[in-house]
């Protein structure tokens, strides 16, 4: 545990380690890479985690303690938990940082977290501390999920749902586990009619109609994947989400031209047939027919004509710690 006393908390932090990760950091590894941190003043805890709900609620208790920093240690997935832990604290100093042991650690590539342990420990001290929005996830009636990056209804939440069914798949391959399911997804995924409604001042263009939806996003960061650049106006603290939506029934082979074009650059430096592009602080999806949604690689459900997915943002709540952008 951390030590009681206030003035050491202000140099302690908490590693909650995901053993289930991908590239799991055995606990003797992570001690020995916290002594060069520890020898310059910081007292360094680590914990294994067995669940996201055990790691939300370790990392609620230490937020409400008032450690320095928290630190993930995992993939983009495993970050979830310690968010949604240090927001259910309410107002709190702590400080979240990741060290990356995941499968595509999409948040440390977007802002600069070392892959070597040491490097991600360092950030402690050197680390630039970054207060940045997050997202915030419903389905219906259900409970709230916050994620950092990304939340997807339609087609890549269909991957995600295939890859969590193979879980062996996703250990071994990494991120080449996504391939298989994400041609399948691409070849036979069938477009559905939704509503979109969005927070948005201009009545008039507050709902939009999408007969054919094949896709809809709503990014906190510019990159999805951290392979694909859906825009250049995403912000991580400016309080909007950018809303991107793949619409048509298109061929597998106008499939893979449009996902190819994502990965060759920005989806809306000009235009390109059956995606929109909008911001927006909150919209709502409501499918004529069920659709899988994810949130940050993680599967959230699915969401209908009778529990339509809300997505909302919360500006500025959460502090990280960041390395070289």
């Amino acid at each position: 545990m951390p030590p009681d006393d206030s003035s050491s908390l202000d140099r302690t932090a908490v590693v909650i380690a995901n053993p289930h990760a991908r590239d799991a950091v055995p606990p003797d590894v992570l001690e020995a890479a916290a002594g060069p941190i520890r020898a310059r003043g910081w007292h360094v805890v680590i914990e294994a985690t067995s669940d996201h709900l055990d790691a939300r609620l370790r990392a609620q208790r230490h937020a409400r303690a008032g450690v320095a920093a928290l630190l993930a240690c995992g993939g983009d997935g495993s970050l979830l938990p310690i968010l949604n832990g240090v927001r259910d604290a309410g107002e709190t100093t702590t400080a979240v940082g990741l060290i990356p042991a995941g499968t595509a650690n999409v948040w440390a590539a977007e802002v600069g977290i070392p892959r070597d342990l040491e490097g991600a420990f360092a950030l402690l001290e050197t680390g630039e501390r970054e207060r940045v929005d997050l997202g915030v996830a419903r389905i219906g009636d259900g409970e709230p999920v916050r994620f950092l990056l990304v939340c997807g209804a339609g087609l890549d939440g269909a991957v995600v749902e295939a890859v969590e069914r193979r879980p062996h798949w996703k250990r071994r391959l990494g991120r080449l586990a996504f391939g298989p399911s994400g041609l399948a997804a691409l070849a036979g995924w069938p477009p559905i009619e939704a509503r979109l409604t969005y927070d948005d001042e201009d009545a008039a263009a507050a709902a939009e109609h999408a007969p054919q939806l094949l896709l809809a996003l709503a990014s906190n960061t510019s990159r999805y994947g951290g392979v694909a650049t859906l825009t250049r106006r995403g912000e991580i603290d400016d309080g909007l989400l950018e809303i991107t939506t793949f619409e048509g029934d298109r061929s597998l082979v106008a499939r893979l031209a449009l996902a190819i074009d994502a990965m060759r650059g920005s989806l809306d430096e000009r235009d390109v047939e059956g995606v929109r592009h909008r911001q927006a602080s909150r919209v709502t999806i409501t499918p004529t027919r069920t659709l899988p949604v994810q949130v940050d690689g993680e599967s959230l459900g699915r969401c209908g004509p009778l529990a339509p997915l809300h997505i909302a943002v919360e500006c500025r709540v959460v502090t990280m710690i960041l390395g070289a952008k």
